[in-house]
């Protein structure tokens, strides 16, 4: 299935992995990119020197096309650089602002990379291509974590006609009858999130995995409480307390703050300069300026977060979830999700061509 966003990137299938943090290991990303797809990892789960070890990772599972995303804003310089260094094939933002994004697009041209904006609005996804992105991943409000307000109905052929690049849709994909959707909205190809990680390859605690299987399209909340910016994620009892209680949660915020600075070893110094460059980010895609309640939640929903997916417990924890958990019913190999995602597509495709020559 060609598409020019496998003409882009030298994949097979137009199907990438979403970088999710904890949940985008090496080995899920070497095993997209193996089965065809774009295996993206989330770089900002590593201090430096940890996402330099998970790129030469890949790299030894791996000798396909693979990318690493970063949230601009939040101290992500260090992790930028290395992603430069190491040359890495496809490099993907989300957030941040024109003057950090400019340069960053420069250096991975400088070396032959590929650069994919996220985005939820037509004005950034303009601003993005005039900042030279090589294609760009929009953010449909059904996506797991973080989105705008629009649906991919309405997002997606609004995006794909105001600009030239490639676009691939994010947010609620997770069969081929959702990729063909997308092609046929002006999209050149899906990024699965939530899918892909209800895997055998994924590193996840088989409890995290069932909940995927058992959620239907109506098990998820979307609220700012979370971690600052409005994000989507699955309808528990701990998220439900959060909502509860939505006050300043200082002393948490102070806890979940040591624990950053531990985890990404951090000098004090630093986890201040990072909370201030929160500060200046965006409330969510396209949102205005961060407040300091905004940023404390962050650290407080990125303990929650971890909770979820690292200690594998999803009951306690916060776990991002998107609404197309509603199409998952099994745990197969990325190899089968990926292939029979492209069969369904075409399958789904040739119905449509029937039906226009009819």
């Amino acid at each position: 299935m060609k598409t020019r966003m496998t003409e882009l990137f030298g994949i097979k299938y137009p199907i990438m992995l979403a970088g999710m943090n904890w949940l985008t290991t090496p080995k899920l990303v070497a095993a997209v990119s193996n089965a065809g797809g774009l295996g993206v990892l989330a770089g900002a789960q590593y201090d430096p020197e940890g996402l330099r070890k998970a790129i030469k990772e890949i790299r030894s599972l791996t000798n396909k096309p693979f990318g690493v995303n970063l949230t601009l804003g939040v101290g992500s310089g260090p992790l930028a650089k290395i992603v430069i260094e190491e040359k890495v094939p496809v490099f993907n933002y989300s957030l941040g602002r024109p003057p950090e994004i400019a340069p960053l697009i420069q250096a991975v041209h400088a070396y032959g990379g590929k650069v994919i904006g996220t985005i939820a609005l037509v004005k950034h996804a303009q601003r993005s291509e005039q900042l030279g992105a090589d294609a760009l991943i929009i953010t449909g409000y059904e996506a797991a974590s973080h989105s705008g307000n629009v649906g991919a109905m309405v997002l997606v052929p609004q995006v794909a006609e105001a600009v030239k690049v490639p676009c691939i849709g994010a947010g609620g994909y997770a069969d081929g009858k959702g990729l063909a959707a997308a092609l046929a909205l002006g999209a050149e190809g899906v990024s699965m999130g939530t899918r892909l990680a209800a895997t055998k390859e994924a590193e996840v605690a088989d409890a995290i995995k069932q909940v995927w299987v058992k959620a239907t399209e109506e098990d998820t909340i979307i609220d700012p409480a979370f971690d600052g910016i409005n994000c989507r994620v699955w309808k528990n009892k701990a998220a439900e307390d959060i909502l509860k209680k939505k006050g300043f949660p200082l002393f948490d915020a102070v806890s979940a703050g040591l624990m950053m600075k531990k985890t990404l070893k951090m000098s004090y110094g630093q986890l201040i300069s990072t909370a201030n460059k929160m500060r200046g980010q965006q409330a969510g895609i396209g949102g205005g300026k961060r407040s300091m309640a905004s940023v404390m939640r962050f650290a407080v929903g990125s303990r929650l977060f971890r909770k979820a997916t690292t200690e594998g417990d999803p009951e306690h924890g916060i776990l991002m979830m998107g609404q197309g958990a509603g199409r998952i019913h099994d745990i197969p190999s990325v190899q089968e999700v990926i292939e029979r995602t492209v069969a369904e597509a075409k399958q789904a495709l040739a119905r449509m061509n029937k039906l226009a020559a009819d």
